[in-house]
């Protein structure tokens, strides 16, 4: 009697390829989330340094940052970030009312953003710069 042979995959060999598979997506998908949220905060980082600029032209016309907001909620500059788009990763807003001489902007995480390690972003009108974690700016 002749032996046939069969091509094809054995359960042991399919099982192994899925185990392969599972350990590199563990180790793919959280470094790809991990540089998506560092994409998203360096967007909201742009977007407080452009906010900052709009305040200082205010100032230059008004003699003052009063005016540019309604409470906490800038009205010159737009609060989501990024601007355009149908998803939102960061709101922009004041920490407190602007002042006639001063001013903190804030991003807070929004959505997706939220487990980002370095929270909420702040900036002064001084220009000091604050997060959760030290190296986040």
């Amino acid at each position: 009697m002749k032996k046939q042979h069969v091509a094809g995959f054995t359960l042991i060999e399919v099982m192994i390829t899925v185990v392969i598979v599972a350990i590199l997506g563990s180790i793919a998908v959280p470094s790809y989330l991990s540089h998506v949220r560092d994409s998203r905060r360096q967007e909201a980082k742009r977007a407080m340094l452009e906010a900052a600029q709009t305040m200082e032209s205010f100032y230059a016309m008004n003699m003052t940052y009063v005016g540019s907001s309604n409470g906490t909620t800038p009205s010159i500059f737009a609060t989501k970030v990024p601007k355009d788009g149908n998803e939102r990763y960061y709101t922009l807003s004041f920490d407190e009312e602007p002042t006639a001489t001063t001013y903190t902007l804030k991003a807070e995480p929004y959505a997706g953003q939220v487990d980002d390690r370095c929270g909420t972003l702040t900036l002064t009108r001084a220009g000091a710069k604050n997060a959760a974690e030290s190296d986040c700016w």
